[in-house]
């Protein structure tokens, strides 16, 4: 009969542990979302300020350099001592790129782009091959992330910011 009691007492114990309301705050990454028809954009521009350094390519007197998700900066790198920003090619979601024979083969998401770069300092749009690559449902970093949503568009890259209580860890 004594065996009840600390039955119900220790249940109780359980029940009231696992009823624990504390919000976890950590580090993490959240994905940035874009439209469909913002996916497709390719914008080129004659400057714009890097924020996020990736990728780093030298092709003749050009240094080009990869912003992470937002796409390519073309410097004339003629006085390597002092770069000169002549180009900004705009394209969402875009991590790396390669060149061979003035153009630009860069990845947009799922989609491959190419841009001539005859003039470095008007790229032109010349085509996309479609669904190359797969789409990253996850970062590139291990540890906590916010879970993907498709529902709020396309992954287009990830930010680093303060999660509360995350469900994806990698």
């Amino acid at each position: 009969m004594k065996k009840a009691p600390f039955f119900v007492l220790l249940l109780t114990g359980l029940v009231m542990m696992s009823c624990n309301d504390k919000t976890e705050i950590v580090d993490g990454w959240k994905p940035i979302y874009a439209s469909e028809s913002d996916n497709q954009t390719v914008d080129i521009k004659a400057s714009e300020p890097l924020e996020n350094p990736g990728r780093i390519y030298v092709y003749e007197n050009l240094l080009m350099i990869n912003d992470q998700s937002k796409g390519i900066h073309i410097y004339d790198n003629t006085d390597n001592s002092n770069p000169v920003e002549l180009s900004f090619i705009g394209i969402p979601g875009n991590m790396d790129f390669s060149v061979r024979e003035n153009k630009v083969y860069a990845d947009n998401i799922t989609d491959m782009v190419i841009i001539d770069i005859t003039n470095p300092a008007a790229p032109t749009y010349s085509n996309r091959i479609e669904n190359v690559f797969p789409i990253q449902q996850f970062p590139d970093e291990f540890g906590a992330f916010e879970c993907v949503d498709p529902d709020k568009g396309t992954v287009v890259g990830w930010e680093k910011t303060k999660l509360e209580n995350p469900k994806c860890f990698r």
